[in-house]
This record gives C-alpha cells, structure tokens and sequence, in this order.
C-alpha cells in the first residue's frame, strides 16, 4: 500500500466475534494477533459457558485485547450500571421482572428444542407421532431465532461492547456470529457509520455433522446474513466456490487456511527446527529436531526408538474421523506403531484400544496427550508420517483441515483418504498418498508405499511452499481483505510481542 492510504488519526479497530472461549481456537488467536500487529487496535469478544454476571478482565494476545462474557439478556445487563451507581432496589424491579421473564422463556425454548424428534427417529407411539409432527411446524426453513435463541443472549452480552469500541471492521468468525455482526453493523449506523462486515466462514454449515435442529438453525442463519456481510472468506478454494454456489455471491469468497506460524514470535528460530531447509537424509533431520532439549517430542511421549516406524494421527477423536481405520490397517504394517494425539479419554477412545486388543496391536496403539496449538509441528516432527483418514462427509469433502497443514510444517508426508479437497492437493504436491476412504488394506499399501521412499515425499517441502503455507502468508492475505475492505491500511506496529495469551499487553 502506498503513504496516501495510511490513516493518520486513529489506528482502525477490528473487533471480533466469536462463539468459543478462544483458548483452543489457532485461527481465532493467530487472526487477532496478526491483526494487531499489522496496527490495527483489536478486541476479541468471546463466549465462557459458565462465566456470571459482567463480562471478563481483558487478556491480550500480542496487542490484541480478549474480553469475554457468558449468556445474558438484555434486561440482565440493563441492571449493571444500576448496580454500579447504586440504585434503589425499587429502580431495578422492572428489569429483574424482564429478565426474569426472558429466562423462562428461554428455558422454555430450550426445552421444546431437545424435547421435539426428527421425523423417523421415534418408536411409533402416539407421544412420539406428537412430537416427531411438531417439528415441521417448529423447525421451519431453520428458523435460527426460535431455535438458537442463544445466539441473541450472546448478541446482548457483546452489543454495549461492541458499540462502545466503534469497530471500523467487524470480523465474524464460524456459523454463530455473521447475524450478529450485520445487526450490530447495522445499529450502528444509525449511530453515525456502518462498520463493515467480513464475515469468516470456517466449515460448510450444511455439511456439518450435528444434531439436526441445531444445523438447520445455522444453515437458516448463515443463509439469512452471508449477502449481508461487505466480504466473506473461508478455508480452502473449494468450500469457496461452494459458498459462491450455493449462495449466489457476486464474488468467490477468499481463501485464509488455517496455517501454522512459520516462526513463532518472540523466540529465536532454531537449526533444525520445523521452518529448517529439507534434507535429503530425512531421518537423520528428524532425529535432530526431536532432540532438541526444549522441543516436545511425540516420539519420547509414545516410548520409542528413532528407528521405529510411526504414524501419527491428530486432533479431535470421533468415529466419523476414520482412526478405526488406521488401527485394522496394523495387522498388515509390521513393526509399525500409530500414536493418537487427542483429548481426554472418551467411549471412542476405548473402542479404538479394544479393537486394537482384538486385532493383536494394542502394544503398537499409543494414545497421547495434546500440547499447545503452537507446538503442534515440532511435536509431530518426530514421526514418520502424518494420517489424515476422515470418513466421507460433505464438509470432510471441502475441508483443508488445520491438522494438514501441521503436518505439512512437521515436514511429515501425508497419507490422506480420498476426500475431494486434500486428495486433490495431496496429488498436486505429490507430499503422500491418498486411499479410499474405509478402506484398511488400501490404506496399508498407502503406508507402505510412503515408508518405503519417505524422504522422496518429505523432499516436496520447500522452503517456498512452506512460507506460503504459513500463517505469515495467510496473514497478509486477511491484511490485503480489511485494507480492501477500509480502503487504507495502518502503520504496523513496532517490535515483536511474543503469541500467547497474558492477562497483560506485552510490551
């Protein structure tokens, strides 16, 4: 951008929604981050579940400032300055009665929702026939406003301070979010000037796998607001072109994946470390990265040996995620373990170790804990190859998940199931191989076949595909969307904050 699109008064202010406590959202935090040290003042709104009463003490990721409030209505929040002034207990009345009111309808909607069953999912009966009729009437052309009246609790907790910030930019992030960015927008240009909206569209909502209500409330919501928004971007080029056709948008959305950071800031690359060159001994550059005395390493966590074979899969545990099939595949891949990045244990989690028990592997299972966002590819880096075996389902299709791309910093190559979107870009790349998805003896070959000439795959991992795969390429991507979208861009700020969350703005 050239001087005479710099703002000379104040910086411009992004705020951003988002409907998650923030903690484990990569993209949310490397978005805020990002955008603050390209100058722009921030303020992250999120959602706590079990946070009461006022919204919390500000936090800050770099020069980002995170608030975030629980649910609360409208009537709740009106009393807070009563409080704060000391009103008389008879001045609050009215707005206890309201509040009151809200909750009960509130609660009340909650009920009919997990009370009312998907036609064909009840036993027959007459009380079931009941409620499996009323979803008709009740579910309607997902009408989000009955349904997940949530989402105006989390429009009431965040609009005072929203309006009170005066965004220049509101950016919406995921499915809860973009009705509540377009109406605050909205409100405020009655005020004086309408922010834009941009709104970030992280899954294909319709492909989503959920409860049925709940993904008919989203599809109607997004539905509702997606034209509404001044731009809209997403995760990979093919949920882009989808968005654009199922919407009829005048432009393809943009494209922001979910990369890691290239570099973390506020530490000092190191030789060897997850943004080193390729070398063409893979593993003896696999072995010097795990070694690192201050880098997590998968291998240490699972208790092997360098030359012991390991795949890795990681990130969230569900049967829809295909792990089952990396374990029936162990039978037909001798000596070789798998290890299983994931949460706390789960019923899943101890099907997959049973199932192990059954097939004779469940000495080569490993389940392992998770670290954090930020460590994941020097954590991985010491494994073999990363699996990505995901069932087929229409967001699996569109997805270039934020896992891929850990991999990809891990210098791992991949062996991925034939869905659209990774299959495709795994054969442009020629970084792994891709089977048919459920399929345990095609993904074995797949296996195989990777081990076999590994560091021929790993070779695929330039220095410039990396860079462009990162987050610092990403970044400048979301800058060039809000400049275009203000129409001047700010001065970036000076020095480097580290990433990560304080309570404190780092210097």
């Amino acid at each position: 951008m050239t001087n005479d699109r710099r703002l000379s008064a104040r910086r411009p202010r992004v705020a951003m929604l988002v409907a998650n406590d923030v903690r484990l959202d990569s993209r949310v935090q490397k978005a805020a981050y990002s955008a603050a040290e390209a100058g722009y003042d921030v303020l992250l709104l999120g959602y706590e579940p079990n946070r009461k009463g006022r919204p919390s003490d500000p936090a800050y990721i770099g020069a980002a400032q995170v608030v975030r409030t629980g649910l609360h209505n409208k009537w709740q929040i009106a009393q807070w300055p009563l409080k704060d002034g000391g009103a008389p207990g008879l001045r609050l009345m009215p707005f206890r009665a309201l509040s009151f009111a809200s909750s009960l309808d509130y609660k009340a909607r909650r009920r009919i929702v997990q009370r009312i069953k998907e036609p064909g999912t009840g036993d027959g009966s007459v009380k079931h026939r009941a409620k499996e009729a009323l979803w008709k009437v009740y579910f309607r052309d997902g009408d989000w406003r009955r349904t997940a009246r949530h989402l105006l609790w989390l429009e009431s907790s965040w609009s005072a301070l929203i309006e009170e910030f005066e965004p220049d930019l509101i950016h919406a992030h995921d499915m809860h979010t973009p009705g509540i960015a377009v109406r605050v927008a909205d409100r405020l240009a009655h005020k004086g000037k309408r922010p834009k909206v941009l709104y970030d569209a992280h899954e294909f909502v319709a492909g989503v796998s959920m409860p049925e209500q709940r993904r008919l409330a989203y599809v109607g919501l997004e539905g509702e607001y997606v034209r509404k928004a001044d731009a809209v971007i997403t995760v990979s080029p093919l949920l882009a072109q989808w968005l654009q056709e199922r919407y009829h948008l005048t432009e393809t959305p943009g494209v922001v994946a979910n990369a890691p950071m290239l570099h973390l800031p506020g530490e000092e690359r190191e030789p060897g470390g997850p943004d080193a060159g390729t070398d063409s001994e893979a593993d003896a550059e696999r072995g010097a990265r795990a070694d690192q005395a201050e880098a997590p390493s998968l291998r240490k966590a699972c208790g092997l040996a360098s030359d012991v074979p390991l795949l890795v899969y990681s990130g969230a545990v569900s049967p829809m995620r295909g792990i089952a099939t990396m374990v029936a595949g162990l039978p037909e891949l001798p000596d070789v373990h798998m290890a299983v990045v994931r949460g706390a244990d789960t019923e899943f989690t101890r099907a997959l170790e049973k199932q192990a028990e059954e097939l004779g592997v469940a000495d080569r299972l490993h389940m392992v804990g998770y670290v954090a966002p930020h460590l994941v590819p020097q954590y991985l880096a010491s494994a073999d190859i990363g699996v990505i075996p995901i069932l087929h389902t229409p967001n699996h299709e569109v997805a270039l998940i934020t896992k891929y791309y850990e991999y990809m910093h891990a210098k791992l190559p991949i062996v991925v199931s034939d869905v659209q979107a990774m299959a495709d870009f795994t054969r442009e790349l020629g970084n792994g191989e891709v089977f048919t998805a459920e399929d345990a003896h095609e993904y074995a070959q797949a296996v195989a076949k990777v081990l076999a000439d590994r560091a021929a795959y790993a070779s695929r991992y330039t220095d410039d595909l990396l860079a462009a795969n990162s987050w610092e390429g990403q970044a400048e991507v979301l800058g060039g969307v809000y400049a275009r979208l203000l129409g001047q861009e700010p001065e970036p700020r000076t020095g480097v904050r580290a990433f990560g969350e304080t309570s404190e703005p780092t210097a």
